[in-house]
């Protein structure tokens, strides 16, 4: 399609000129013409064969974007462009956004791939808009492509009943925030939370509400911990938190301002409010920690805590634990006695 324009539209342009030829040297100048128009044509193709092939090596999304708009630049000019897809929380800016903009919404049989923002200092011809639409028809299935693989990693990654990031998903960030943290020597810790007596929940209202519960916990988590705190349902009613950049008393007032929030939070199921309260571990990392021994650490203040009475914070401190009462969310961080 990308050919089929450009090639129209200049060997448009040609034959006009060529019309202004003595009329003796018609055929000579349609014979010009038509080689001119094909060389283009040829370019152009070669063009369009490139950026098609580009496009098709690779399924990140931010990549495929950047191959694209390298290659439109070539052809169109631009000073940015905003591109967003919602459905995986995409939002990516490249260049400078300016006053001039063009939308595009992206789609393919009725599945909307995105919406693409392209901006500049001046307004944008008739033609150039034209330009930018044929270019974007090259974009359409490599995006799509790349977005179903986003889909399936993401899907791969995430626990099916409460939406949050799965086991498999733990292993490999916790690794990866292990290495960066040891890296850039910066701070790093976790907190594992497990619902207090959650089998009598499932044995006195039914499995369906312990299902509200797991899910709603996961809402209460969300609206009460940082953007930057990654969340996992580590198994049954177990869940992980990964706090990047933060240290041990950082760590400890998340976690006790969560466990407020669980607390206080209003689980309702069919018409009845069921109390619900959760036991926490805390660990930090220090610089022989690995991916299991930090979460040792955690996994050992977790069992303090419930041994300890439930609905509470405790956090590793070799060689003891420590606590926070959970009738006094002021109480001091101090060491266990005994």
């Amino acid at each position: 399609m990308e050919f089929a324009y450009f090639g129209h539209r200049l060997t448009t342009e040609l034959i006009k000129q060529s019309m202004a030829t003595p009329i003796n040297n018609t055929k000579e100048s349609l014979a010009t013409t038509d080689e001119a128009a094909q060389d283009i044509n040829a370019i152009e193709m070669q063009r369009t064969l490139k950026l098609a092939g580009l496009l098709q090596t690779s399924l990140e999304i931010p990549n495929v974007l950047e191959y694209f708009l390298s290659a439109a630049k070539e052809i169109i000019s631009f000073d940015g462009v905003h591109f967003e897809y919602q459905p995986l929380e995409i939002d990516l800016k490249f260049g400078n956004q300016s006053r001039h903009r063009c939308f595009y919404r992206l789609r393919l049989c009725e599945e909307l791939l995105g919406v693409i923002n392209f901006s500049r200092k001046s307004p944008f011809s008739e033609e150039e808009l034209a330009t930018t639409e044929t270019l974007l028809c090259q974009l359409i299935y490599p995006l799509r492509n790349a977005i179903l693989y986003q889909k399936a990693v993401k899907a791969a990654h995430m626990d099916p009943l409460t939406g949050a990031n799965n086991r498999a998903a733990l292993d490999k960030t916790l690794q990866r925030e292990i290495e960066l943290a040891h890296r850039h020597r910066l701070p790093l810790s976790v907190v594992i939370l497990d619902l207090d007596r959650f089998k009598d929940i499932n044995d006195n209202f039914g499995h369906s509400a312990g299902d509200y519960i797991l899910k709603t916990m996961v809402t209460c988590i969300d609206e009460t911990v940082r953007g930057s705190d990654i969340l996992f349902r580590y198994g049954g009613e177990e869940f992980v938190l990964i706090l990047s950049g933060t240290d041990t008393e950082g760590a400890k007032r998340i976690a006790e301002r969560l466990r407020c929030a669980i607390e206080a939070y209003p689980f309702l199921y069919d018409r009845q409010e069921i109390a619900v309260t959760a036991s926490f571990g805390v660990a930090s990392l220090k610089s022989r920690d690995d991916i299991k021994r930090l979460f040792d650490k955690a996994d050992s203040a977790l069992y303090e805590a419930k041994d300890a009475g439930r609905n509470q914070v405790r956090f590793y401190s070799d060689p003891k634990f420590s606590a926070v009462s959970s009738s006094d969310p002021t109480t001091p961080f101090l060491p266990e006695s005994g």
